[in-house]
């Protein structure tokens, strides 16, 4: 689902990061699952969560509503608000909160609201939530965790032992975080630690590019795949307009239920601070999502579950701003 945050222009990382040695990690070394990991089940502790993946492979954990349930929630860092399917809202007998304009993938759709008293991850307890209501056959999910619930929070999706916890955030700056602390994990091998700001919430990384064409990136747990818009295929396209005989005609389907259209394609290796991202695909569109961003005329993309999850985890540090991708060692080049 598409965020509702306007997001900022990529910034200058520091020297530190633009200057030291770049690792590259072939998402073809790692080739996906074929069967599904283990189903969900109750924590005991709240702290990290046994998880499971939907049928598009996005994680999804366990969510208490009003201490009722546990009820699968897929996790969305792409969203900005916390959304129920419309089957359990009303099984719950949920308060209405009225109606709320909710913005997908090709444009805005009302949607009706509940009032949840009490929405709880582990021990992570957010009070007097609206949440738009949208179908359960949309979703995918029983809804999607948003990040205005992890918001001053630290997560970590960990798709190794598929597991998500959640907890407070690193002592640091709000905005860079504790530098010795960051730069020392950043030594551990297959490590790769890497700045982000954030606007209305959502974390933009801070230095990332496409073979010398400067993007602006948000990682979307909760789409399947990675897209991009059209100014940077346009941008792409300059430097190697080859890469236009190989574009597939695909759709994009949201969990609004709306549909756009776009290109598939092979791209040019994705570096994020330190990290490069080899052999990646990614569909071209212009999304509704990048318009209301006000990034439609600048390089951007959403990268999705279809990258993460080629990773050992993935953490992002909302109170630090900054994002942590463990990689396994054996597969570093």
């Amino acid at each position: 689902m598409a965020g509702l945050a306007c997001a900022p222009a990529a910034g200058c990382a520091s020297f530190r990061e633009r200057h030291r040695p770049v690792v590259q990690v072939n998402l073809a070394d790692r080739p996906l699952d074929s069967l599904p990991p283990p189903p969900a089940q109750t924590p005991d502790d709240g702290t990290s969560l046994k998880t499971s993946f939907d049928t598009v492979q996005r994680m999804t954990v366990p969510v208490f509503i009003n201490r009722s349930g546990p009820y699968n929630f897929v996790v969305d860092t792409g969203a900005n608000h916390s959304v129920m399917a419309i089957e359990r809202a009303s099984q719950l007998n949920l308060p209405s909160a009225g109606r709320a304009d909710i913005h997908g993938i090709a444009g805005v759709d009302p949607a009706d609201t509940v009032m949840v008293s009490s929405l709880s991850v582990g021990q992570v307890n957010s009070r007097r939530i609206r949440m738009p209501l949208l179908p359960r056959a949309d979703l995918g999910a029983e809804g999607l965790l948003g990040v205005n619930v992890l918001t001053n929070r630290r997560v970590k999706l960990n798709f190794a032992d598929n597991s998500f916890s959640i907890s407070p955030s690193s002592p640091g700056s709000a905005e860079w975080g504790s530098l010795g602390s960051r730069l020392s994990r950043q030594g551990e091998p297959g490590v790769f630690v890497v700045p982000a700001r954030q606007r209305f919430g959502q974390l933009t990384i801070v230095d990332a590019e496409f073979e010398g064409v400067r993007v602006t990136a948000f990682l979307d747990s909760g789409a399947e795949t990675t897209v991009a818009n059209l100014a940077c295929r346009d941008a792409i396209l300059a430097r190697e307009p080859w890469r236009a005989s190989q574009f597939l005609p695909v759709e994009i389907i949201s969990a609004t239920g709306q549909s756009v259209t776009g290109q598939l394609s092979r791209i040019p290796p994705l570096r994020l601070g330190g990290l490069k991202i080899g052999n990646l695909l990614c569909v071209f569109a212009d999304l509704h999502t990048f318009r209301i961003w006000d990034l439609q005329d600048r390089p951007a993309i959403l990268v999705g579950v279809d990258v993460m999850r080629h990773f050992e985890a993935v953490e992002l540090d909302f109170g630090r701003s900054e994002v942590t991708f463990r990689y396994p060692v054996q597969r570093l080049r």
